[in-house]
């Protein structure tokens, strides 16, 4: 992925995916690329994080408050478990 990102040489560039990454709110002010609006951290999370602080990038799933009932990108089965893995990451702010 980072090779593709940085050959890529477009004005706008978004990318869309499920990364299986649970990104949290933003934890120091060295993070402007994470919003305040993010759920949980995990492991890779922490990876796409990094990803996101080397490219440059904007992390949008965490840049704006939504209700909990659409914050949420995968349900298990039964609805007992909630997650938000997929992400949309940009390079330019709105």
């Amino acid at each position: 992925m980072e090779k593709f990102y940085k050959e890529d040489h477009t004005f706008y560039k978004v990318i869309v995916g499920d990364f299986n990454a649970k990104i949290g709110p933003r934890r120091s002010p060295e993070e402007l690329h994470i919003g305040t609006h993010g759920l949980e951290w995990n492991e890779q999370g922490e990876r796409l994080s990094e990803f996101i602080m080397s490219t440059k990038t904007i992390h949008g799933n965490s840049q704006f408050q939504k209700p909990p009932s659409l914050r949420w990108t995968w349900e298990s089965p039964g609805g007992q478990f909630h997650n938000e893995i997929d992400h949309i990451i940009f390079n330019r702010k709105y």
